[in-house]
């Protein structure tokens, strides 16, 4: 989709009505406490619309945005649609990746949200660049397998980087 595309669904999306957005993002390991205020804050944001009706989350069991975007979804009354992933592995039956590709199916448009770099006393496996974007934008993060799937269904895919100092 190009810009012209992208700026028409947008506009599209701000005068519909019943929109259901899908929020993907970094667990909660990769938040510093101030980024998870500036979550938060990029949540509340989204969500404080009038014009959507339902957040669809995949409830991921490491928390994070996904626990969170529920939690501010419930604040602004909205639907929860939950894609509860019954395998906690990428290829099984209604694992990972099929749980990726139904909110990417399900959504109207998918919110991002991503940490710009790990926090210092963060412990686990580190890449320099996210291989799903090839970017240095932000860290790796399997939401962004999801905004390729939604970007190819043509779906309106919009990222928030997110500052954890």
């Amino acid at each position: 989709m190009d810009a012209n595309g992208v700026l028409l669904k947008r506009i599209l999306n701000i005068v519909m009505e019943n929109i259901k957005v899908g929020i993907v993002g970094h667990g909660e390991n990769k938040f510093t406490p101030q980024g998870k205020v500036n979550a938060f804050f990029c949540l509340s944001s989204i969500l404080n619309n009038k014009n959507i009706s339902t957040m669809i989350s995949g409830h991921s069991p490491v928390g994070g945005i996904d626990i969170w975007a529920e939690e501010v979804a419930l604040k602004y009354n909205k639907t929860l649609e939950l894609k509860i992933p019954k395998q906690h592995k990428w290829d099984a039956l209604y694992g990972y990746k099929q749980r990726n590709l139904d909110i990417a199916k399900c959504c109207d448009e998918l919110h991002v949200i991503l940490v710009r770099n790990y926090p210092t006393n963060y412990k686990g496996m580190k890449f320099n660049y996210c291989y799903h974007c090839n970017t240095k934008e932000h860290i790796k993060s399997g939401a962004c397998w999801t905004a390729k799937q939604a970007k190819k269904l043509g779906k309106l895919v919009i990222y928030h980087i997110i500052k954890n100092e």
